[in-house]
């Protein structure tokens, strides 16, 4: 071996320390002696075999004696030179071109750490780690592709390697500068990246979160629109709106009231700014609770007021989607508003009132000690609401169809 380690330093064979060195010389820190060993015999017979292949040549051509058609008279001697010289080739297969590497002494400390409190992440980082185990992480060396200084075609160069890490045996290699993983370069590989899209970023729990702010968005903007015809309708003729209001007993709040459920709304959606889902379920299920209130509200003016039966159904509808949307919000933190199909039909009153409750556990739970979330929802609760209306839900003696209504520390 030495004699081989000579005559590939003077045919300039790569040095296996300076490839690393090179492309990526953190994993000098972790290969093993034998692993370099590795490497630099492959590098090695990239410039030797070739010469003894050549020199082996030459002496079977200079072995022929004669040749007489069909027979060759060839000297022995010479042709056992010939068979020894090619038996001191460096022998390298192309499975000595990957090494599997100990990934643990690849990754910082944090690479695998979860740094949002959505527990899909947390379950994605373990199947991370658990494919690290399975597949592995590969050293992976080859040679380059250069001009031919001659024709410039492109051509295979012994003397120019590169060097790079990739998952598994034969899998896409990682975009990392000095072989240590950090978690944007371990997740910057192709398939562990849209895995992470796919688990986390599109993973159930946050779908189902965008789900509900769309839907929940849609419900407001109807109750403002139908909040604004019933104004409009008002105003355009007073005196027929304020006898049917008059006889009805009906009294239409002030358009404000949506100011709440809307500023709550886009709280939650702030709250899910970096991919963090634990901090959006307050906001998210308080706005759900305003906006069921303020369409009950409507739908008890609609029918007071005798606005009509499919305003009434309609606005009655968003009712039922908000607090739907409260039931899923509340879920996400773990608290059951709920259990569907435990209400009988036409006992919305007794769903809300479980789904209110809920909410206080909710937050008694999860949120009366975060001091921020705390004091953003009473900056929220600061949002001017129409006089004679607790929060702008309900007035004093009613409950807008509600029921008991156990909301009023946040309403």
């Amino acid at each position: 071996m030495a004699v081989d380690r000579k005559r590939a330093i003077a045919l300039k064979a790569v040095d296996a320390r300076t490839l690393l060195q090179t492309h990526l010389p953190y994993v000098l820190s972790v290969i093993t002696p034998s692993q370099l060993a590795q490497i630099q015999r492959v590098l090695d017979a990239e410039v030797v075999n070739p010469e003894i292949v050549k020199e082996a040549n030459d002496l079977y051509k200079k072995s022929l004696l004669g040749d007489y058609g069909s027979f060759v008279m060839r000297d022995e001697k010479m042709v056992k030179r010939s068979y020894r010289l090619l038996a001191t080739r460096i022998w390298a297969e192309k499975n000595d071109h990957y090494i599997r590497l100990d990934y643990r002494r690849l990754l910082t400390a944090d690479a695998l750490r979860p740094v949002t409190d959505n527990p899909d992440e947390a379950e994605y980082l373990e199947r991370v780690r658990n494919t690290l185990e399975t597949k592995g992480i590969w050293l992976r060396f080859d040679k380059y592709l250069v001009r031919d200084p001659e024709d410039e075609r492109w051509i295979t160069d012994p003397r120019t390697f590169r060097a790079w890490l990739a998952l598994g045996y034969d899998g896409p290699g990682f975009p990392t500068k000095d072989g240590e993983l950090d978690r944007e370069e371990l997740l910057g590989q192709m398939h562990l990246s849209s895995g992470y899209y796919n688990s986390v970023h599109r993973g159930p729990t946050q779908r189902s979160l965008d789900r509900q702010f769309a839907v929940l968005s849609v419900e407001i903007d109807y109750g403002i629109a139908e909040h604004v015809r019933l104004i409009r309708r008002k105003d355009n003729a007073p005196i027929v709106t304020r006898i049917s209001d008059f006889v009805g007993g009906a009294d239409l709040p002030s358009r404000s009231i949506w100011d709440y459920p809307s500023q709550l709304l886009s709280e939650a959606r702030k709250a899910n700014y970096g991919g963090n889902v634990f901090r959006s379920p307050p906001y998210l299920v308080l706005a759900a609770i305003a906006t069921r209130n303020n369409a009950n509200l409507l739908a008890q003016y609609v029918d007071d007021s005798a606005g009509g039966a499919g305003r009434v159904v309609r606005i009655l509808e968003v009712a039922k989607t908000a607090g739907e949307v409260a039931e899923v919000g509340l879920a996400v933190t773990g608290v059951t508003a709920v259990a569907r199909g435990a209400v009988v039909a036409g006992n919305a009153a007794a769903r809300n009132a479980a789904v209110d409750a809920a909410a206080e556990r909710m937050i008694a739970k999860h949120y009366a000690k975060d001091a921020e979330i705390m004091t953003n929802l009473n900056k929220v609760k600061a949002v001017r609401q129409p006089p004679g209306s607790i929060a702008g839900n309900r007035k004093g003696g009613h409950s807008s169809g509600n029921g008991g209504l156990g909301m009023d520390k946040f309403f």
